[in-house]
């Protein structure tokens, strides 16, 4: 961090935003689950709740160094009021009162919707008590609209405001459908990870998989469909603002990236999971979620990187070579950060997970889980 900070503060924010995915997604399902009054999802809830409940502390102290690599990240911070027209019509969302006033927002919702729900399943577990099932839904109509609300402004605060001239319609719906999708691809993991080792073994079975396997398949095309809308609707327009974030991911050796995350995100999920018997096979389906999730931290490095290279070039006054700047070049650091942080959120995870029982114990909803059939 002290001999090259600029790469540090974007490969910590590519895990960390990464992180941030992981633990909202968990969240949206929960959300979900409780919402639509689920019974399939019961024997896997308590894997969403536990995920999604690191937000606090562990996400939350692993953010800390953010606030110091900010001025990194978001050269808009140091621009003052008349150098940019682009950026003075966009100060009332851009400016440093407002993004840490809703960082503060984004942590306070995401720990205290998280952390209130997980306690609530967990009291069940003790009391029996339907009402409680009834309480959790309640709550969670009133969660839901502020997920999407918060969610989608921490993806343009914190992504999309890496390059404050660029801007999109939709891009806070395109992270969701990978952030989704990725809920579903790491509960799948670790469930079968559980079950492998005797765990949920007899509670969670090859139904479970199949309608998880369906949901990832859902939004592995949802994805496509976004990436693809995303794609045409800024190739159509031709507006100079917007076409400069696919000129840029297109030029150099980040063409075959874009060219990777097109097969690698889509057609290759897509026809693994397209069989039914794909969606009941164990290995494969886990296979299939460990790809998917690969290929989600390949879209958001795609989406992060090149614009550190962008600043590295015109930090040298050579803004108008880009082409000598952009190309897909991978650091050490992007491994070391990646696997030390996902260490300390894999140890908050089991930690937390041993302090209760591993899935709802006295839901009234249980049975009809545990006894499923598609």
């Amino acid at each position: 961090g002290f001999f090259n900070p600029s790469r540090f503060a974007f490969s910590l924010a590519g895990f960390l935003y990464v992180g941030f995915h992981h633990l909202c997604r968990l969240l949206f399902w929960v959300l979900i689950h409780h919402a639509v009054d689920a019974d399939w999802s019961v024997v896997v809830r308590r894997i969403m709740e536990t995920v999604g409940s690191l937000f606090f502390p562990w996400l939350v102290i692993l953010f800390i160094p953010m606030i110091f690599c900010a001025p990194l990240l978001f050269k808009w911070m140091s621009i003052e009021v008349g150098e940019d027209v682009l950026l003075d019509h966009k100060r009332a969302l851009l400016n440093l009162p407002w993004f840490w006033g809703k960082a503060v927002l984004y942590f306070a919702y995401f720990c205290f919707a998280t952390w209130f729900l997980r306690h609530l399943s967990i009291k069940q577990d003790a009391s029996g008590d339907p009402g409680l099932t009834l309480q959790m839904r309640k709550l969670s109509y009133g969660f839901i609209p502020l997920f999407a609300v918060l969610i989608t402004f921490a993806f343009l605060d914190w992504i999309m405001g890496l390059n404050h001239h660029w801007y999109s319609t939709m891009f806070g719906v395109y992270l969701f459908a990978g952030t989704a999708g990725g809920g579903i691809a790491l509960t799948i993991l670790i469930g079968n990870a559980l079950r492998a080792g005797g765990h949920l073994k007899g509670i969670m079975t090859v139904e479970h998989n199949h309608i998880m396997g369906k949901l990832l398949l859902a939004f592995t095309i949802f994805w496509a469909y976004t990436a693809f809308s995303q794609y045409m609707l800024i190739y159509y327009a031709n507006i100079p603002e917007e076409t400069v974030f696919f000129l840029h991911r297109n030029t150099n050796s980040w063409h075959w990236v874009s060219i990777f995350l097109v097969f690698g995100h889509f057609f290759i999920p897509f026809i693994l999971l397209l069989t039914q018997p794909a969606k009941r096979n164990p290995l494969r389906i886990a296979f299939v979620s460990i790809w998917f999730l690969f290929m989600h931290y390949v879209d958001l490095y795609w989406l992060i990187m090149p614009q550190l290279q962008i600043f590295k070039a015109i930090k040298a006054n050579k803004g108008d070579q880009l082409a000598e700047f952009l190309y897909f070049s991978p650091h050490l650091l992007d491994v070391l950060i990646f696997a030390g942080m996902f260490c300390v959120l894999a140890y908050g995870f089991l930690r937390r997970f041993s302090k209760s029982s591993i899935f709802p114990l006295r839901d009234p909803r249980l049975y009809e889980s545990v006894t499923l059939t598609n």
